[in-house]
């Protein structure tokens, strides 16, 4: 049995080097660009910023669910149309007193996976503020700023922690965390303010950074699970 004529085995090899070079374009061209830096401290409005007594510890992100009840919220008052709102909510066409409330979308708080830099699963934000890592420490946190930075995501805020705890005195990755800046926040809003069905809940996913500060002077604690092996 002959082999192949030379020409064809030549132009064989040569396509196949070229479908070889191909492919390597294509996946270079599918993955997946890098993460861009967070938005330094420094560029934040001031109310956000992080005090000069504070360092940063760690940067995480989230991605996860914004949680909202529907609730019966007052009508707002209306200087300028205080007369007539009056007149509506006294009475309707039919006789019967109006109700002057709307049912409208009331942030309940965020439900999400916290990721470290490392791309490992660490942790869970919880509605209440709460920020809780897997080894058993975890910030109670308050709202002192926000500020409503792109139109159509949740604000940029700064919370300030009203109290930490940890496993055992010294240990845990958020054990003397002393405030926390959420920014560069994409969804979390609901597609309209109005809802229809009193105490119903609606989900909307999210994605933030999270800044974690401690005071300064304070040795960055490590993980329990590093110190234990667990």
């Amino acid at each position: 049995m002959t082999g192949l004529p030379l020409r064809p085995v030549r132009l064989l090899c040569e396509l196949t080097a070229v479908l070889g070079i191909g492919a390597l374009l294509m996946l270079g061209g599918c993955a997946t660009p890098p993460k861009p830096p967070p938005t330094a401290n420094e560029a934040l409005p001031v109310a956000l910023r992080a005090s000069q007594d504070e360092v940063l510890q760690e940067v995480m992100t989230t991605h996860g669910d914004e949680t909202y009840i529907c609730r019966r919220t007052p009508v707002p008052a209306d200087p300028l149309g205080a007369l007539s709102a009056a007149k509506t909510s006294r009475a309707t066409t039919s006789g019967v007193r109006s109700d002057p409330t709307q049912l409208l979308w009331a942030p309940f708080g965020s439900e999400a996976i916290l990721v470290d830099a490392g791309g490992e699963s660490v942790g869970t934000v919880a509605p209440g503020h709460y920020f809780l890592s897997y080894d058993g420490s975890y910030v109670k946190a308050a709202t002192s700023a926000e500020s409503q930075v792109g139109a159509n995501a949740l604000t940029w805020a700064r919370y300030t922690a009203g109290y930490d705890a940890a496993p055992r005195p010294g240990s845990g990755r958020f054990a003397d965390i002393s405030s926390i800046q959420r920014i560069d926040t994409s969804g979390g809003l609901p597609p309209q303010p109005g809802c229809e069905l009193e105490g119903s809940r609606l989900l909307v996913p999210y994605a933030a950074t999270y800044m974690f500060y401690r005071p300064k002077g304070v040795a960055p604690i490590a993980s329990s699970t590093d110190s234990t092996g667990l």
